[in-house]
């Protein structure tokens, strides 16, 4: 029995239409060099293949391969680095799925370091997390978890206040992370190093809309010790420390409030210390992610 004429056309269509899916996602990884990074897994299609023919789906293939990836994270505290190649394939697939990323940054500095053949295990964590920075969607919990690595295991402070600074500024972040994040490291105890980490910052970079956050930071730093300052002068006055900034004003010891650069409330602890109200949220409209620069 011959088919109809119209099916035929019909069938002529689809696969025209799909041919023409294929060359122009093939070209479009070619000039945007998605493809320039690809690493097939033993007996698997390569990543470059996947995106050829999966039509764009890539990150709905990518979570769910991904899904079957995570618990190999365990293979690591038995040496077994089968989960890299893993890891590696996915962000190939799909560059911008960014949860294999953070996933990694989180985890793998518990990992012992003895496993990596002479690479710390921070180390191969924040080189994971930089790879996401660069190639993935915005995804605040990548910064944030490398910040938590640089503070606790790197120990560079200098980085930490960075990374916290860019998760607290990326779209989506939960307001319980922006206000840990905008407020690290203002601790009376932590205040003089965190001054002179964001003057350093300040000064280094060439980078203008970094420069600017990093000054931001350290007026906010300096408005802390102008109100303790005014707290002392209301305790030499009236016999006890002011309980708000405005009351340094009602007493005529400053003029105003001075705002926060970042959109938080100004408050003082017992003992006239200053310090930011953090259950309150931001107001400040954060800079466009893309503009500030990451740190070496």
């Amino acid at each position: 029995m011959r088919r109809p004429l119209g099916a035929v056309s019909k069938t002529v269509i689809v696969a025209l239409l799909f041919a023409m899916i294929v060359v122009l996602q093939y070209d479009y990884d070619r000039l945007t060099g998605a493809a320039a990074r690809p690493q097939a897994l033993a007996g698997g299609p390569s990543p470059e293949f996947v995106r050829i023919i999966d039509l764009g789906f890539h990150s709905t293939l990518a979570a769910t391969l991904w899904a079957g990836t995570m618990p190999e994270i365990l293979d690591l505290f038995r040496g077994n680095k089968e989960y890299f190649p893993d890891l590696q394939y996915l962000t190939s697939v799909d560059p911008a799925f960014g949860y294999p990323y953070a996933f990694s940054v989180l985890t793998i500095p518990a990992v012992p370091s003895r496993l990596w053949g002479g690479d710390a295990s921070d180390t191969v964590a924040l080189e994971i997390g930089k790879q996401g920075l660069q190639y993935a969607d915005p995804d605040w919990r990548i910064p944030y978890y490398m910040a938590i690595d640089e503070y606790l295991d790197a120990k560079n402070n200098s980085a930490a206040l960075t990374y916290f600074d860019m998760a607290g500024r990326t779209p989506g972040v939960p307001d319980y992370a922006e206000r840990f994040a905008l407020n690290f490291g203002i601790g009376t105890n932590e205040r003089s190093k965190t001054e002179e980490l964001w003057q350093t910052i300040a000064s280094s970079t060439n980078d203008e809309a970094t420069k600017e956050r990093a000054e931001a930071y350290v007026a906010r730093l300096q408005i802390f010790d102008f109100l303790e300052e005014g707290a002392k002068l209301y305790y030499h006055e009236k016999g006890k420390f002011p309980n708000a900034p405005d009351d340094l004003v009602a007493a005529g010891i400053i003029n105003a409030v001075p705002p926060d650069p970042f959109g938080f409330t100004f408050v003082f602890r017992p003992g006239g210390q200053a310090d930011i109200d953090t259950l309150g949220t931001s107001t400040v409209a954060p800079p466009p992610l893309q503009q500030l620069e990451a740190p070496k």
